[in-house]
């Protein structure tokens, strides 16, 4: 394990340990992202969800130096299902820039974390769709359709979120 991965482990998922320092080493170091990316390989889920909120914020601060990594993220986002990976991934999709042919493979794998019986998967996905939809006109109809179809969710939060994300795709 490298010396990145080493400072995310410890704890449980309900921590983000050292995640934030971790993000920005990278962000002021980015040829230290090939190690950090790693960790989505990690059998620790903890590590694996570290990694993810590490990537989500360097994602925020500069999506352009994931560029590079996108195929290895949406690998991940179809395979892992840990909640906690699953809803940093949304937003990760929400802050970069994504092809038409990218976006064709992204969109169906968000489209199934808003299945989930996870209420922080479905929110942060639902903040990541309207990211999506917001810089992607050809998607936006789509999108908007399948956040609509949360608007009477069964969680308050889910419905909180739909109606943020809808006022701030329809203003």
């Amino acid at each position: 394990m490298n010396k990145l991965l080493q400072q995310l482990t410890g704890g449980d998922l309900r921590s983000d340990g050292l995640a934030n320092d971790v993000a920005r080493q990278v962000i002021d170091q980015p040829e230290l992202l090939p190690d950090l990316v790693k960790g989505f390989e990690s059998d620790s889920e903890i590590i694996r969800m570290r990694t993810a909120h590490a990537v989500e914020v360097i994602s925020r601060e500069n999506g352009k130096l994931l560029k590079g990594f996108k195929p290895n993220l949406i690998k991940h986002a179809k395979e892992d299902t840990l909640p906690e990976t699953r809803w940093h991934l949304a937003q990760v999709f929400g802050n970069i820039s994504l092809s038409d042919k990218e976006l064709s493979i992204v969109l169906p794998i968000l489209y199934e974390y808003l299945k989930s019986g996870t209420i922080l998967v479905k929110s942060w996905t639902i903040v990541g769709l309207g990211k999506i939809a917001k810089k992607n006109d050809p998607f936006r109809r789509e999108i908007l359709q399948k956040i609509v179809e949360l608007q009477n969710d069964k969680s308050p939060a889910v419905k909180n979120r739909v109606a943020q994300v809808l006022g701030d795709l329809v203003s």
